[in-house]
C-alpha cells in the first residue's frame, strides 16, 4: 500500500508539473522569446520624447509611402535626440533603424545616452540618397549593453551642415 501511495504521489507531481509547463499562452511565450521596444515607428513609442536640437519633423508624409519617418535637418554637430526616462537595456541586444539621406556621402554618428551624456565613441554611419539603409547596431558596440540609458542620438558627424535625412522604424531588440 505504501508503494502504491508513493507511486501515485509521484505520478500526480509529474502531471501537475507538466501541465504547469504547458499552461503558458502563445503570446506570453512569444513575449519572452523576443523582447522589443519601439522608439519610433510612424510616431514616437510610449514614453519617448523628441529633445532634438537639430530641426526634427515627426511623422512626415513621403509621397504615398506607409512610412512616416522623422525628417532631420542638422547643422554642424546637431542631433536627433530621442529621450526616455532611464531604463535598463538588459534583455536587448541591438538598436535597429532605417535611415536615408537626401544627398550622397553623408555621415552621422549613433550614440546611446546615459544621464544625459553620450556613452563612448558611438558608431559612425555613412548615409546616402540611394534608398533606405537598414542598420542593426549591437548595443555592446554602443557601450550600452546591460546599462541604464535615457536616450539615443543620431548626430551630424561633421562641422558643416548636413542635407536633410530621414530616420524611421527605430527599435531596441
Amino acid at each position: 500500500m505504501r508503494r502504491l501511495l508513493t507511486s501515485m504521489a509521484l505520478i500526480t507531481a509529474v502531471l501537475f508539473t507538466d501541465s504547469a509547463a504547458f499552461s503558458q499562452t502563445p503570446d506570453a511565450a512569444a513575449a519572452t522569446a523576443a523582447k522589443e521596444m519601439t522608439i519610433y515607428g510612424t510616431a514616437l513609442g510610449d514614453g519617448w520624447q523628441n529633445w532634438s536640437w537639430a530641426k526634427a519633423e515627426l511623422s512626415v508624409e513621403l509621397g504615398g509611402s506607409a512610412r512616416k519617418p522623422i525628417k532631420v535637418t542638422a547643422g554642424a554637430w546637431q542631433a536627433l535626440y530621442l529621450h526616455h526616462e532611464p531604463f535598463s537595456t538588459a534583455g536587448f541586444a541591438k538598436l535597429s533603424l532605417l535611415i536615408q539621406g537626401s544627398a550622397p556621402d553623408g555621415e552621422v554618428r549613433l550614440f546611446a545616452i546615459a544621464d544625459g551624456k553620450v556613452i563612448g565613441e558611438g558608431y559612425l554611419l555613412k548615409i546616402s540618397n540611394t534608398g533606405w539603409k537598414q542598420v542593426e547596431q549591437p548595443l555592446a558596440t554602443l557601450g550600452a549593453e546591460d546599462k541604464v540609458i535615457d536616450g539615443i542620438w543620431v548626430q551630424n558627424a561633421s562641422a558643416v551642415d548636413l542635407p536633410k535625412f530621414y530616420v524611421t522604424e527605430i527599435k531596441l531588440q
